[in-house]
């Protein structure tokens, strides 16, 4: 009869182990390299830049070369509020898997219990105990015990528990990695912003300046009779126009001054103060051509997202686990008596040991539903996996080609700013001399203006591509030298 139990447990045993195969972490086919990599490099590429392409890892901000930045950065990864919410769930996700653990070790218990009791005499018992010499109502009675328990994880339920809940905890852990890249991205961009206002308010006084300049020379020559009354009202409708600019800009500014500080974990007012002025950052190097693709998937939103993947899988293997039965071995050991002084003699002892195998019988169809739905959950895991790779992917790319792209443009646009900063001079003799009419001075002007915005626009795109590059790649990449 014992050989026939044995057996049938061990016969449910491997069952249960066919019914849960073994984990295997989801695969994306990922091409050699990057696509547009390449795009990044070459006439671009300064040689304090090129020094730097493969030791970012980690500190990606600092290869914009801007203390200011540097220090921007350093702070919120120390007091951002998003990312204390992911440390404080990372602890309960540990809390989580200690659990877990523990739920595989026997539980030991212990109680000690001091009573006192006075018996009814108007009772069945109290009218018979009465009536025996010696009785006495009032019965003291103290007790110390110790139990155990442990449930035999037979079927590999506990240990698929522990799985999901050390996965839980892996990704919590990338959840941390991953709100600090969003945090630092945020801040780096958040600042080139700024500074792309700053840039762009200054141009704006610069031509509020020269546009009074030249309204206090047509109002000269309006005086003298040189000019007429509509070349005044010409630039004084431009100089109007350009000042109205500004508080726009500097409203705006305001608002990214704001969020630095929110950022940082602090009250507004502190940002405009430290990051005072200065131009946009140059863009830095991105990466080399060389680096493999397959890199991304030390992302930390994918190394979550192949975690959130294990963790489904194995709480489908618990599910799995619980069509089958539970055995739990308890033992009680105690003493128990009415006087202190016998609590601890031979005859105060007491104890029990058991064993016991308990299991679905009639469930109605609701283990095989909750095996269903956590396949489900699982399958659901590992499609939001695959198009997280993708997506990941497909901002690598886009942020190359915008690096590369905002580049080109910055570069046209200096061009062409110098080139119509020369005609601008020109026009200005020659309106001066009377040689060319104030529409041809004033749209010399306007065209430099907007030249000059340009530039500061597609040179804080660069940056700004550069940031989302790092982002998109998670921080970097390792130093292959190390």
């Amino acid at each position: 009869m014992r050989t026939l139990a044995c057996s049938f447990v061990l016969g449910l045993c491997l069952i249960g182990c066919a019914q849960q195969p073994a984990y295997r972490p989801p695969s994306v086919a990922m091409p050699p390299a990057y696509r547009n990599a390449g795009a990044t490099a070459g006439a671009h590429a300064s040689p304090a830049a090129a020094g730097v392409q493969h030791a970012v890892h980690g500190r990606w901000w600092t290869t914009f070369d801007d203390p200011v930045l540097e220090n921007l950065v350093e702070t919120a990864l120390a007091a951002n509020l998003d990312i204390a919410v992911a440390r404080a769930r990372l602890r309960q996700a540990l809390a989580g898997s200690s659990a877990a653990a523990a739920a595989r070790l026997p539980l030991v218990t212990a109680d000690g219990s001091a009573a006192l009791r006075r018996q009814s005499l108007e009772d069945q018992f109290g009218r018979f105990a009465s009536t025996i010499p010696g009785f006495d109502r009032t019965i003291a009675l103290y007790g110390l015990g110790a139990g155990a328990s442990w449930e035999i994880d037979l079927f590999g339920g506990l240990r698929a528990g522990q799985r999901a809940a050390l996965a839980d905890a892996a990704g919590a852990e990338a959840g941390v990695s991953g709100a600090r890249l969003t945090v630092a991205a945020e801040v780096a961009t958040t600042y080139l912003d700024a500074r792309e206002i700053q840039a762009r308010i200054d141009i704006a006084t610069a031509r509020i300046a020269t546009l009074a300049d030249l309204d206090r020379l047509v109002g000269l020559r309006l005086s003298r009779g040189i000019a007429a009354g509509l070349e005044a009202d010409q630039v004084a409708a431009d100089l109007a126009a350009t000042r109205a600019i500004v508080p726009a800009l500097e409203a705006a500014l305001e608002a990214k001054l704001n969020r630095i500080d929110l950022l940082l974990g602090r009250m507004p007012g502190e940002a405009a103060i430290a990051i005072g002025t200065g131009a946009v950052p140059r863009a830095p190097e991105l990466l080399p051509a060389a680096i493999p693709a397959t890199l991304l998937t030390a992302r930390p939103d994918l190394v979550a997202a192949e975690r959130a993947v294990a963790a489904a899988d194995a709480r489908t293997a618990q599910a799995i686990a619980g069509q089958f039965p539970r055995l739990t071995l308890a033992a009680l050991f105690g003493v128990l008596s009415t006087d202190v002084a016998s609590l601890f003699g031979a005859t105060a002892t007491q104890g029990s040991v058991s064993a016991g195998l308990t299991g679905p019988v009639f469930a109605f169809g609701r283990v095989r539903a909750d095996i269903e739905g956590n396949r489900g959950r699982r399958d659901e895991a590992l499609a939001q996996y695959h198009l997280a790779v993708l997506r990941a992917a497909g901002e690598v790319e886009t942020s190359f080609v915008a690096l590369a792209r905002s580049r080109d443009r910055a570069s046209h646009l200096q061009a062409s700013a110098a080139a119509l900063a020369r005609a601008r001079a020109a026009a200005r003799r020659a309106y001066a001399a009377g040689a060319v009419s104030l529409i041809e001075a004033l749209d010399a002007e306007r065209r430099l203006q907007l030249a000059q915005d340009g530039t500061v626009t597609a040179q804080a795109d660069a940056a700004r591509a550069a940031v989302s590059g790092f982002r998109a790649l998670g921080g970097g990449w390792p130093d292959r030298a190390g």
